[in-house]
């Protein structure tokens, strides 16, 4: 594995040969505790320009998933009912993902004299972005102390390393008031589309998150009800601990690593060892999702450029506002996060190709996507990759994915192919799900991108599919295919490509 991970730092080849590898060791539970540490060496003897080049790589179709995105914390134990669902509805109108903090949605709850289901479920009612919870414990919406849930956040502020809580705190539970509304744990979970789990006790943060095996609990309740699963881990010492995180989410089968620095990155090399974190987490992490939720500017930027797909920031009284994007003396509650974290992503995109920031048009575009899949989407596999990644198990849980309209699914398409030769225009998940479904004998390909075109093709032919490229050339496909289909749900795109060649859409 370490040869292929130096090759893969300049072809894009030997970085889908990577995660192939890696991916059949993940659904096999057979990546052992070795491979990590080989992998993590292997990533240490790179430059730093090498690592950001190796993320890169491995962030594109379809190693890992190639949109930037930030989830939004609209939540805090000291706002009041009306501002948190204020905050909900304008990220929502944004197309956000909304980051949703249990403990805080039950203390607003208390005060309204509503239990903490009841609060979920206005959230619910008014918004069709994927929710995602954090803070979630064996009984339910984890409850803190009010000096937990009103903490200034004097850790991020006064920066690294991190020594422990300068008012030497530790994870502070009410738990007599967890179990109050225990009777609710499983509809919270029927309710949002991912769940988020803290293995840091495995990394020696004892003081500051729940026993491993509580998350355990967690996670198998997500497991259970087909959501998406995040684990949160520290970058540490960037080595040692590194290893025990990235292991402990791997042992609890998380679908997307989310990795802490700020003050929780004691490594000597700050910026390399966050980078390290990031492109380690590309090659290992199943559902191709990389997050941060606590990251210093320097890191925010670092990150972005080694493969990092989502930010967690958060709205004025949330913790999330002031964890990723600010520097020390500045990052402190009370802080907005979110423009700051756009401004930061929207500066770093402009050097970093085949890479977009997710809108609410692109997250309309992936629900309209798994609707037509239907069934077909991540976990499912095609040879040896998957259909999708993460974000779709997350689209698809949400009420987005049942309000959206298409003309046809793939159950129509199915019904419909007579054996005919298949041209598709576009060369993602879409023409990837059509083909395992209709396994024709011949199939041509054309694709803006001339990787996602060439890795499609690649996949199809390792399927036993008779598959040529066609060079991004629509008329190619259409004069070879006897029927061809628009593989893209963007109304404009499908616009588009009809005013130049005869093909069918979905929508």
């Amino acid at each position: 594995m370490r040869e292929l991970i130096k090759e893969a730092v300049n072809d894009l080849n030997s970085a889908l040969e990577l995660r192939k590898l890696v991916i059949k060791k993940l659904i096999k539970n057979k990546l052992k505790e070795s491979d990590i540490i080989e992998i993590v060496d292997a990533v240490d003897d790179l430059s730093l320009n090498e690592i950001q080049k190796l993320g890169s790589n491995l962030r594109k179709f379809p190693m890992g998933c190639d949109l930037i995105e930030v989830s939004v914390g609209p939540c805090a134990s000291s706002l009041t009912l009306t501002q948190f669902l204020e905050n909900c509805i304008l990220t929502d109108y944004m197309g956000l993902t909304l980051h949703v903090c249990a403990y805080a949605l039950a203390d607003i709850g208390e005060k309204e004299g509503l239990t903490p289901l009841e609060v979920l479920k206005k959230v619910y009612k008014i918004v069709n972005v994927p929710l995602d919870l954090d803070h979630f414990g064996k009984y339910g919406p984890m409850r803190f102390p009010k000096e937990i849930t009103h903490c200034m956040g004097e850790c991020y502020y006064n920066g690294p390393p991190y020594k422990g809580c300068p008012r030497g705190r530790i994870h502070k539970r009410l738990i007599d008031k967890e179990k109050e509304y225990a009777y609710e744990f499983e509809d919270w979970i029927k309710l949002v589309s991912t769940v988020c789990i803290n293995v840091v006790e495995e990394q020696g943060g004892e003081e500051h998150a729940a026993p491993l095996e509580e998350m355990a609990i967690v996670a198998e309740a997500a497991k259970k009800y087909g959501k998406g699963l995040e684990g949160i881990f520290h970058v540490g010492d960037g080595y040692d601990d590194l290893i025990s995180g990235l292991k402990a989410c791997i042992n609890l089968d998380v679908d997307v690593l989310v990795v802490e620095g700020a003050p929780f990155n004691r490594a000597k090399d700050r910026l390399k060892a966050f980078a390290k974190a990031i492109a380690v987490s590309r090659i290992l992490v199943k559902g191709g999702v990389v997050a941060t939720n606590g990251a210093y500017e320097d890191e925010c930027r670092i990150g972005l450029r080694s493969g990092l797909n989502v930010i967690i920031s958060g709205f004025s009284g949330n913790h999330h506002g002031y964890m990723c994007g600010y520097s020390p003396k500045t990052a402190k509650r009370g802080n907005f996060g979110l423009p700051r974290v756009m401004r930061i992503i929207k500066e770093e995109l402009k050097n970093i190709n085949d890479v977009n920031l997710i809108n609410k048009n692109d997250l309309i575009a992936i629900a309209r996507s798994s609707k037509f899949l239907g069934n077909v989407i991540y976990p499912e596999m095609f040879g040896e990759m998957f259909i999708g990644d993460a974000h779709w198990v997350a689209v698809k849980n949400s009420k987005l994915h049942d309000k959206v309209k298409i003309r046809k699914n793939l159950e129509d398409v199915e019904k419909e192919y007579n054996g005919e030769k298949l041209g598709l225009l576009g060369g993602r998940y879409i023409a990837w799900g059509i083909v395992k479904r209709t396994m024709p004998e011949e199939v041509y390909v054309s694709d803006a991108n001339k990787w996602v075109e060439e890795a499609t093709v690649k996949i199809f032919n390792e399927f036993g599919i008779n598959a040529y490229k066609c060079n991004g050339n629509d008329n190619e496909v259409v004069k070879n295919a006897d029927k061809t289909y628009i593989c893209s749900m963007i109304p404009e795109i499908i616009l588009k490509i009809k005013n130049k060649v005869n093909a069918e859409s979905f929508i």
